[in-house]
């Protein structure tokens, strides 16, 4: 990523000799069209100045694209976000693969916002569902012309030869020519339209464990986040926001904000203020010292009690089932996302034009919005998308970049990065919605169970990861389990009567590794849970977990079964399921977002805690081999640990608890 504004303004020659003499001239470059299209463009990059513009100057982007250079080397451009998930990774394996490079030759390059990119969220956890078939299909396009460039230079049929490790290999078996040296050739002939991906017992990298091409610079510490970004000259900047939902300033006295050293300016932001400084320190302390008359407006009275009591009114009350049913009402809070880091942008206004720097989930509609908090037309605005320290769904918003392209406008020539402080990010969310749920069902038919929801009111609220998934899922399957007990039935028994194939293989997988059915000294239990996120993804966990006599509860090991369709990357699928089942357990044994006065209580991890890694259970996954096109793992993880959990402490102490986070209070013998 540039980070150096002076070497991001290129014209379109200079991009044209710096992309073409990478190398020692030539780049051959593959074009996709937004993962929608069948037939890849193809374009030959040259250094001479005479050259007219190709499919690839400076001013048009591809929506996703290959390039192949004359010493080999392949780079995949990402269109989509890097948040650790390891997009990027999955990406260029399925185009490295069919084209056979090997993977110490490949490198990526992400992708800035750009409408002709096509659809560039990062969300839902489809970017590999959706664009599978076309990156294998791209990388088979470009190995097939570069098949037919050796062809014609031996003057050999083409079916003929053969590719390996970057080369063709002549009929004979024994001459070959390396890719980088048909690059020129190759980029000549004409684009077939009638290429074959590769048959499953040729794949190489497909399947297999790669880890992910961002963690060495991860680890050493030269990977870009968006709050690494320094330019020349860069100012920083925090923002005072009203504490309600809602509410503005009324009026503010800066005399003691400027009066600390290294501030710059202050500045009104509609209903909000920024203190400007040289470093990020003396921005802070600024901010400390404002003073502020804030107007919390109509929530100022909001809080937690009185949000769940307006949602439990329009619900049905609990025992009302009827004799040959059962019921239940079942809750949970608000919650934070609590990414590792905090938003932030660094914006560049200056000459008419913009250049923004973004840990973005969404970086098209970053782009929008900084055009118009600016009122620099869009196609004068560069978005630069950067490594993302935690997305969540948090980064489908694209408040904080409108926030930095506010204070920017008032800076114009002058750099500055907007960040947010741990409190913030936790009391300026867009929360993962409070939920009350209804569940009821026939004991004399057993079905899947109906369910009633209902949520909060005026507390901004947003994607998070999984979304509805997890308080359905919750809801769901403590409820099969409550079903299981009041017709003494094994829970593993009702659901394998409830669910289709799909589910029951990896219900059987999960049970059976988790030694279900066998004895667990006093005071310790299992619990099951299924949940398909979104219908596409099939996650089956057990939880083993341990209460001990003041309530505490200790997840001790979850194993996890798995069927995401066809595996690109197996260390990839368990890395996200892990991850997804501590984000969960956050939730379910620990962290919620509580309101009183209008405010969020919580302000950094001292009240908002996360799992610990002394907390950290054993975790098991394992993965169902599968011919069904590949589904996404990202969030897929989550759903099922808070149930899971939920029905193990029912198991180790016979108590039901109905809500989350489970407390310790809610156990005590």
């Amino acid at each position: 990523m540039n980070t150096n504004h002076e070497r991001s303004q290129l014209s379109r020659r200079d991009f044209l000799k710096l992309t073409g003499m990478a190398g020692a001239g030539l780049v051959l470059a593959i074009y996709l069209d937004a993962c929608a299209s069948a037939t890849p463009e193809v374009a030959l990059v040259t250094p001479t100045d005479s050259t007219p513009v190709p499919s690839l100057p400076f001013d048009w982007a591809p929506n996703i694209y290959l390039k192949l250079d004359n010493q080999g080397v392949l780079t995949v451009i990402a269109f989509r976000s890097e948040m650790g998930q390891g997009i990027r990774t999955a990406l260029a394996m399925l185009a490295a693969d069919e084209l056979d490079v090997e993977w110490s030759a490949v490198r990526i390059e992400q992708a800035p916002a750009d409408a002709r990119y096509g659809d560039q969220v990062t969300g839902g956890s489809v970017s590999v569902s959706r664009c599978y078939d076309i990156m294998r299909r791209a990388g088979a396009v470009a190995r097939q012309m570069l098949v037919n460039a050796a062809a014609q230079a031996w003057g050999v049929e083409a079916d003929q030869c053969q590719t390996e490790a970057g080369r063709v290999i002549h009929p004979d078996g024994q001459q070959t020519l390396a890719y980088g040296d048909l690059v020129e050739t190759a980029a000549t002939l004409e684009v077939p339209t009638d290429v074959q991906v590769k048959d499953e017992s040729q794949l190489r990298l497909i399947g297999t464990g790669i880890g992910h091409w961002d963690t060495p610079d991860i680890i050493t510490g030269k990977a870009v986040y968006g709050l690494d970004v320094r330019l020349p000259g860069m100012l920083f900047a925090v923002i005072a926001r009203c504490p309600v939902f809602g509410g503005s300033f009324v009026s503010y006295d800066d005399s003691a904000a400027l009066a600390v050293p290294g501030v710059h300016q202050v500045q009104a932001l509609q209903d909000r203020v920024a203190v400007v400084a040289n470093n990020s320190w003396a921005a802070i302390r600024g901010r400390d010292a404002l003073s502020i008359t804030w107007d919390g407006g109509e929530n100022a009275g909001l809080n937690s009690e009185s949000l769940f009591s307006s949602a439990m009114e329009n619900l049905p009350t609990a025992g009302t089932a009827g004799d040959d049913a059962l019921d239940a009402i079942y809750v949970m809070p608000y919650e934070a996302h609590a990414t590792m880091e905090p938003m932030n942008c660094t914006v560049y206004v200056h000459d008419s034009l913009c250049e923004v720097w973004a840990p973005t989930q969404v970086p098209q509609d970053v782009r929008r919005s900084v055009s118009s908090a600016t009122s620099i037309p869009i196609g004068n605005v560069t978005v630069n998308v950067t490594l993302l320290g935690g997305g969540f769904g948090r980064r489908l918003e694209a408040d904080y970049a409108r926030e930095a392209a506010m204070v920017a406008a008032q800076l114009e020539g002058t750099p500055v990065q907007v960040f947010w402080t741990r409190d913030d990010d936790l009391q300026h969310d867009y929360y993962h919605e409070m939920s009350v749920q209804y569940v009821s069902g026939s004991l004399s038919n057993p079905k899947l169970p109906r369910i009633q929801q209902r949520g909060g009111s005026v507390v901004p609220t947003g994607y998070w990861r999984s979304v509805e998934n997890f308080t359905e899922a919750y809801a769901a399957q403590c409820f099969i389990d409550e079903m299981a007990a009041a017709l003494e039935r094994d829970p593993l028994d009702l659901r394998l009567e409830l669910y289709g194939n799909r589910a029951a293989g990896v219900i059987e997988l999960a049970a059976e590794k988790a030694g279900w059915g066998t004895s667990l000294p006093t005071g310790q239990g299992r619990g099951l849970a299924y949940h398909a996120t979104w219908d596409v993804t099939h996650v089956a966990q057990v939880a083993e977990v341990s209460v001990s006599a003041d309530g505490h509860v200790r997840v001790q090991r979850v194993v996890c079964a798995v069927d995401c369709g066809k595996v690109v990357n197996p260390d990839n699928v368990a890395a996200q399921m892990e991850g997804g089942i501590v984000f969960g357990l956050t939730a379910t044994l620990k962290a919620e977002a509580t309101f009183k006065d209008g405010r969020i209580q919580q302000g950094n991890f001292h009240n908002y805690p996360l799992l610990q890694m002394d907390e950290m259970p054993v975790i098991e996954v394992y993965i169902v081999e599968s011919d069904e096109r590949p589904t996404g793992i990202g969030e897929m993880g989550v759903p099922p640990i808070a149930p899971a959990v939920a029905n193990a402490v029912y198991a180790a102490t016979g108590k039901r608890v109905r809500h989350i986070p489970i407390r310790p209070e809610d156990l005590r013998q």
